[in-house]
């Protein structure tokens, strides 16, 4: 079965709006995007478009990789809309310009837990990891909500994590089997090609999250296997995903890219921007 990614993002942002509509101040949401990457301005554009459409407030500061000589001034930036009492969560757009990317974690960790809509500092890592969290990272949340939506019980199955270590993806969900005794094995581009494909060829569930397409083909995944891609690469011009399409018809379940995971990471996100908005003003 294909799972129905844009479909499934409708029927949150439909949620979501009813919520926001019986409150007395839409949430706020401010994107900072440092440089000029074309992808990242896609990415944060898709975001606006969806809070618009809700009923959220989306401020983008959008500047030059030049404003930011160096990660000093990107965090006293951050830390100025996080004095702001009008914003409910901020997202710092990844990635960061080449100058900055050596300081992601810094500047990631300037985001208090309190307005992590992307859950991505250390402390709300942290927070999420000890279950003392009231949002979850995206990606979990997706892959969370694919497997209640699907009746999908990962519990006794053989899970693969493809790319585990990598921080929008496989940390967050290594974190989230972790913390509640999950058992799952970790693959990532220099596991040894044999070792990969026995991995992945005996486990019920595949999860990957690397960004290199065709990563994971047909022949490498067992008949029933549910299979999540949540990597996606831009390859000559055209989106595509970690895992061959052809996987489709021998799985179980199999998130297509574009159309699947990606949809609904956008909505998760503005689910965890009302989260955050309602604890900190007080729900309706």
């Amino acid at each position: 079965m294909i799972v129905g990614g844009k479909a499934i993002a409708e029927e949150i942002r439909f949620e979501l709006k009813n919520e926001i509509q019986a409150r007395e101040h839409a949430p706020r949401l401010d994107i900072i995007l440092a440089g000029d990457d074309p992808a990242s301005a896609a990415y944060v554009k898709r975001k606006q478009v969806f809070g618009k459409s809700i009923g959220a407030e989306v401020v983008v500061h959008e500047t030059s990789e030049d404003a930011y000589p160096d990660s000093i001034a990107l965090i006293a930036f951050i830390k100025d809309i996080v004095q702001n009492p009008a914003t409910d969560g901020i997202i710092v757009q990844l990635p960061l310009p080449e100058s900055l990317r050596t300081h992601t974690r810094s500047v990631l960790d300037a985001v208090p837990p309190e307005k992590d809509v992307d859950c991505l500092s250390s402390g709300a890592l942290e927070r999420f990891a000890s279950r003392e969290s009231d949002i979850r990272p995206p990606s979990v949340g997706v892959v969370d909500e694919i497997f209640r939506r699907h009746s999908v019980d990962i519990r006794g199955k053989k899970i693969a994590l493809v790319g585990a270590t990598g921080g929008l993806v496989g940390r967050p969900l290594a974190l989230w089997f972790s913390s509640r005794g999950i058992p799952f094995s970790a693959v990532n581009t220099k596991t040894p090609p044999v070792q990969m494909r026995e991995i992945l060829k005996n486990a019920d569930i595949v999860i990957s999250g690397v960004g290199k397409a065709g990563l994971i083909t047909a022949d490498m995944v067992k008949a029933g296997v549910i299979a999540i891609d949540a990597g996606t690469s831009s390859s000559f011009g055209t989106l595509r995903g970690d895992m061959d399409p052809a996987i489709a018809l021998k799985a179980e379940l199999f998130t297509p890219v574009p159309g699947g995971v990606g949809p609904i990471t956008v909505a998760m996100l503005f689910r965890n921007l009302l989260a955050l908005a309602n604890k900190s003003k007080g729900s309706p």
